[in-house]
């Protein structure tokens, strides 16, 4: 299944007010404690208060615009992560068009807010030695 129509068959759209309802009764329903049932009573609560909320697997495969989305940068700053060899991709065949597994801007993600989280923590070191 591609991703455009992967990604509107797992959309909950909260403009219809029947999903918005249908969500926060499941939500308030949910009893399940672990990980999977706090994501998921997490998405149902987004999605009852107004949220857009897609579902997409690990597997699946995004443009560099939509990789731009989710990792909140320019499409450019994409081109050049794949350029770079720091976000994997694959050229369609006999195109120059790239796709990008959501993984892979997953795990891309994740590093750039570990980097992110030590920059800070070392800001705060240096600011307590100087006080």
């Amino acid at each position: 299944m591609s991703v455009a129509a992967h990604s509107i068959a797992t959309t909950l759209d909260p403009v219809d007010p029947t999903i918005r309802t249908a969500a926060r009764e499941l939500a308030d329903r949910l009893e399940d404690d672990s990980e999977v049932g706090r994501v998921v009573r997490s998405m149902l609560t987004d999605v009852a208060h107004g949220a857009k909320v897609i579902v997409l697997r690990s597997e699946d495969e995004v443009t560099p615009a939509q990789a731009a989305e989710m990792l909140g940068v320019t499409r450019q700053f994409v081109d050049r992560l794949c350029e770079d060899e720091v976000l994997p991709f694959r050229r369609l065949p006999g195109s120059r068009h790239r796709r990008i597994r959501v993984q892979d801007v997953v795990d891309v993600a994740a590093e750039r807010e570990q980097r992110r989280a030590g920059g800070d923590a070392l800001r705060a070191a240096l600011a307590d030695l100087k006080a």
